[in-house]
């Protein structure tokens, strides 16, 4: 579904996720309906992008159907899609796992949410 490498190295040069990822240490999972990707960032740099295949810990996961995350990574999202947090509220998503880890780097995530709709768009 996505270039990954793409977002990976978006996201590594974006300075505005850099401030926001600042000392970040986490594994996150993304469930995009039944596609599963392990991200981990270090030091508030992505190290590694791959494919969610089972067990193992993470220390924050976001999940939602396939038709949920097409809405929130349109071009321009409808009401209660065009962030994570509204989205979480009004629609399918759940975000489990660390909460402090969450409101601590939830601009990261913002931010890291906005590159994928930049890659997921680039590539229409």
């Amino acid at each position: 579904m996505f270039d990954w490498n793409g977002v990976k190295t978006k996201a590594n040069s974006d300075g505005e996720f850099g401030i926001h990822a600042r000392m970040w240490d986490s594994t996150l999972r993304i469930s995009i309906g039944d596609e599963k990707t392990r991200i981990d960032i270090e030091g508030g740099t992505i190290r590694e992008i791959q494919d969610w295949y089972g067990g193992g810990p993470t220390d924050l996961a976001i999940s939602a159907s396939q038709q949920d995350w097409d809405e929130l990574l349109r071009a321009v999202p409808k009401p209660f899609y065009q962030d994570l947090y509204p989205a979480s509220i009004h629609h399918g998503f759940e975000i489990t796992g660390d909460r402090d880890n969450y409101c601590a780097y939830y601009p990261a995530i913002r931010r890291l949410i906005e590159i994928l709709r930049e890659v997921r768009n680039a590539e229409v």
